[in-house]
């Protein structure tokens, strides 16, 4: 995943992501190599599945409020 990819997924903006490349907090230079690692598909995957797994809970709270 690029950073344009990863600002769209997930809120960051580019000079967070360029401190958390370059700077000195190694567990920052962790999570910046593992999102750049994650393909694209399989963020946007999770995130339809999150999605669509709140939609459920809602409809079944809804179903149980009728009974």
């Amino acid at each position: 995943m690029n950073k344009k990819e990863m600002i769209d997924n997930f809120g960051f903006d580019r000079k967070t992501l360029n401190n958390w490349e370059n700077g000195i907090k190694e567990k920052r230079k962790v999570l910046y190599k593992v999102l750049k690692s994650l393909p694209v598909e399989y963020v946007e995957k999770v995130q339809k599945l999150i999605e669509e797994e709140e939609k459920l809970k809602e409809s079944l709270k809804s179903d149980w409020i009728k009974t």
